[in-house]
């Protein structure tokens, strides 16, 4: 049963990450943690369907049918009584398509496609504006071919400073251990900004087997923790089939981390133990703040097997209950220390297409504002605080 869930993790991780067959290198050939004698990496696009690929995750290999995922239960927004502690609210988007070479139009990475450029920048504007109306600080989070093909397309005034100057906040996102350097460094050496913030990392260490996966995150952390970076999103949180810790961890992941069933995430940010290589145990000196957001699974809707291709009302109501779940938790158990709920997408769900060769649709772009609409009822009533990633993190660091 095991093994089971473990295969469905890596299957919906491949699927929902939106990097189905582009890159055929091997994907994480990290030589200091320890794989048995003949293991292979597995990935998407070596031409074998094997476990964990499916249809869905890896058309390009296979034609099974792929997992059926869980579903949030609906919970009721009680009256606030004046005790109730906010929450910190955090939205990451992913700034990137089925082709992480994008906008490049080559793997080597010289020509960049003026339309695709465009289509990304505009798309990245049109959620921004979201956002902006709510005063909702976005973590964007940026492939090491994003950052150096757009920043080099539009010069000094590219649109990852324009999201800084309007108080929003840019990280990096790798796919591949080896990818966090390349990340950090295309922001830093091309678009003049140094990150804080990582994410990608169960993504990174998902073709490796269970019995090494605590010392393939623990490397991605440290490797992250070398260029400065010292926050982490994820999605760890129990439950589905979405990552290999929950079992590994007997769903014990930081400090006091039990509301996950009704909020979707793990709601208290905690330090893993990378010393340890423990990722689910909190260690108070660590330097690492791991910020836990709801696994991208919100998007499928019950009885669906594949993402959809463009986010309707539909999919942010089932991101709805989750939201109310945690302010649930909230009200009920008025936690004293800092408590977060985030969300995460990629700029592919509100178009037609995975890579970016459309601009957005209308109708994906209202479906967010609603939520968000929603979610600035709460800020109203006192129970939300917008925050970027590295704010809540700087908060968290200030609160020992």
């Amino acid at each position: 049963m095991f093994k089971q869930r473990w295969v469905l993790l890596i299957g919906i991780l491949l699927l929902l990450s939106a990097c189905n067959g582009e890159n055929t290198d091997n994907p994480l050939n990290v030589p200091s943690v320890p794989v048995e004698s003949g293991t292979r990496a597995r990935f998407c696009g070596d031409g074998l369907c094997e476990n964990p690929e499916n249809a869905i995750n890896c058309a390009i290999d296979c034609n099974q049918p792929g997992p059926l995922l869980l579903t949030p239960t609906a919970y009721p927004t009680e009256p606030l009584s004046g005790d109730v502690p906010p929450i910190y609210f955090f939205y990451a988007i992913h700034v990137h398509g089925s082709d992480e070479n994008l906008p490049y139009d080559d793997p080597d990475r010289n020509t960049i496609n003026p339309q695709i450029a465009e289509n990304m920048i505009a798309a990245i504007e049109d959620i921004a504006k979201v956002l902006d109306k709510y005063g909702v600080k976005g973590t964007w989070e940026i492939l090491p071919a994003t950052a150096t093909g757009l920043c080099s397309y539009q010069g000094e005034s590219h649109i990852f400073n324009q999201l800084i100057t309007n108080g929003h906040e840019i990280g990096t996102h790798a796919h591949r251990i080896d990818d966090i350097k390349n990340a950090y460094q295309a922001l830093q050496d091309d678009c003049g900004i140094r990150a804080k913030t990582s994410s990608g990392f169960i993504t990174q260490i998902s073709s490796y087997d269970t019995d090494v996966v605590q010392s393939a995150m623990s490397l991605s952390i440290q490797t992250a923790l070398d260029l400065g970076m010292t926050i982490g999103t994820t999605n760890l949180s129990p439950g589905g089939g979405k990552n290999p810790f929950s079992e590994l961890c007997h769903d014990q992941i930081g400090v006091g981390n039990t509301m996950w069933e009704r909020s979707g995430n793990l709601m208290f940010p905690w330090k893993p133990d990378v010393i340890h290589r423990d990722i689910c145990a909190h260690d108070a000196m660590g330097e690492m703040v791991f910020i836990d957001h709801v696994s991208i699974e919100w998007i499928i809707l019950p009885g669906q097997e594949a993402v959809p291709d463009v986010l309707t009302d539909q999919n942010f109501s089932q991101l709805e209950k989750w939201f109310d779940g945690a302010l649930q938790v909230m009200q009920e158990e008025k936690p004293q220390r800092i408590a977060v709920w985030g969300f995460v997408t990629h700029l592919t769900e509100y178009a037609v297409g995975s890579k970016v060769e459309h601009t957005l649709e209308p109708g994906a772009l209202l479906a967010l504002e609603k939520f968000l609409e929603y979610v600035e009822s709460k800020r109203i009533e006192g129970r939300v605080i917008y925050a970027t990633v590295s704010e809540i993190a700087d908060l968290i660091l200030a609160d020992r």
